[in-house]
């Protein structure tokens, strides 16, 4: 029992002069270790909380700087998963128009065709609305995840509205794109 507690102490006050020499030897100011160091600046330096040997106050202006910059690397990496979304959504409404087309010019050149227009309309209608309600569902999702990253990172929750309105705008223009082809494709 005697020697464990003598191996205790001796671990104690081994740990306490490797804290001070790494104090003295990783701060940036000359300062001259003395081997007498007066007792109220030992007592001194263990009840200081806030004092550590990775320097805190380093840590917390790189986390400041990080905040900074990742705005825009929040920002840049949803902008790419939205455009890849919107990539995604172009091909299969691509796909879609196309094979509308080719069945309506199929219709026109029958004869005895037993489908009406109104059911050939409706068929692509419904495809059309289930590629929207997918890609909206796919948005919303990518949208949340977006606020909470910026709410996460401390910032404000409006710096993701910009995506919203985009996102609105290109919707609508596609729509409109879409029903200007069909238009054209049925006159002529």
């Amino acid at each position: 029992m005697m020697d464990l507690r003598r191996i205790t102490i001796f671990g104690f006050i081994l740990l306490f002069i490797v804290f001070l020499g790494s104090k003295y030897a990783f701060t940036e100011d000359e300062k001259t270790v003395t081997i007498h160091t007066p007792q109220r600046q030992i007592a001194k330096e263990l009840l200081e909380p806030n004092k550590t040997v990775f320097q805190q106050t380093q840590v917390e202006h790189l986390a400041v700087i990080k905040q900074e910059e990742s705005l825009q690397q929040i920002k840049e990496k949803y902008k790419n998963k939205f455009e890849q979304l919107q990539t995604e959504t172009n091909q299969q409404i691509d796909s879609l128009v196309e094979t509308a087309l080719n069945d309506f010019r199929t219709y026109i050149n029958k004869e005895n065709n037993n489908d009406s227009l109104k059911t050939l309309y409706q068929k692509y209608a419904s495809e059309g609305q289930k590629i929207e309600q997918q890609t909206e569902k796919e948005f919303q999702i990518l949208y949340k995840e977006l606020i909470d990253e910026l709410v996460e990172n401390g910032y404000n929750e409006a710096e993701a509205e910009e995506f919203q309105l985009i996102y609105e705008q290109q919707k609508e223009e596609l729509k409109s794109e879409i029903v200007k082809k069909a238009m054209s494709v049925v006159r002529n």
